[in-house]
């Protein structure tokens, strides 16, 4: 189709099989990553969380191609670990990557972007249906998919779209390389390790990225809704909490995670 795609974290996982989607469908793709390292072939070395990094990324693209068409903001750090005890820098981190990166990236993304763009921001059901030691997390994401709540309103009028898409847990590196920390203390005792242990045993039942990839793709071409659940027990989760009273949820919630 012969679009100009921005994708963050597009390396590897997720953002990699987006962006092979995209390609395959004929579209340019400049994928933003710390990796990256040939910008003859579109790949952007570029931590979204330095604003003048990613101001200098989206200038040179727009420079290239003349435009911007669509931004994923899909870059991503996850931290578990009860919240009294996680290192401050790790907190600094989930929202550096998760919120200001999106955040940079779609305000330098807007300034060479024309109605009838896209803006998708791959946010999680974590930021909809927080639990126990992952606080961290999931209130990185509920803050980024805020952003897109609100970037929409203020964007509709300009013709442009988007979109946070909430998925749930996916089988790739993501997982492996999550900031986990064990430390605990009286107030919780093994209830840290038992809940980061859980998590580490799900990883096959995890949606293979390919699979939500495709998903995600289509939500991104042509979904409208403001938000979408990836994953059908999500799906299921989600719609719970709608009909729940909040305690009654909340506590359900944390005794099974």
């Amino acid at each position: 189709m012969n679009r100009t795609v921005v994708i963050t974290g597009a390396s590897g996982g997720l953002g990699k099989a987006i962006a092979d989607l995209y390609r395959a469908g004929g579209d340019r793709v400049c994928g933003l990553s710390r990796s990256a390292c040939d910008e003859e072939k579109d790949e952007y070395r570029c931590d979204v969380t330095d604003e003048a990094q990613v101001n200098a990324a989206a200038e040179k693209i727009a420079a290239k191609y003349g435009r911007i068409d669509v931004v994923i903001n899909n870059a991503g750090v996850g931290v578990l670990g009860a919240t009294e005890l996680i290192p401050t820098e790790s907190i600094r981190k989930a929202f550096d990557v998760s919120y200001y990166g999106s955040l940079h990236v779609s305000r330098a993304c807007l300034k060479h972007m024309a109605r009838g763009g896209r803006i998708i921001f791959i946010s999680s059901i974590a930021g909809l249906i927080p639990v126990p030691f992952r606080s961290v997390y999931s209130s990185a994401k509920a803050a980024q998919l805020a952003l897109a709540e609100a970037m929409r309103m203020e964007l509709k009028p300009a013709g442009i779209t988007v979109v946070a898409v909430c998925p749930g847990e996916i089988r790739t590196n993501f997982s492996a390389n999550r900031i986990a920390d064990r430390a605990t203390n009286g107030r919780y005792g093994d209830r840290v390790a038992a809940s980061l242990d859980r998590i580490a045993a799900k990883t096959e039942k995890r949606m293979p990225a390919d699979v939500a990839a495709k998903k995600i793709f289509a939500i991104c071409e042509h979904g409208r809704k403001a938000v979408y659940v990836v994953g059908g027990k999500y799906k299921f989760f989600r719609f719970a909490q709608k009909l729940l009273p909040d305690t009654f949820f909340i506590e359900t919630a944390g005794r099974f995670s």
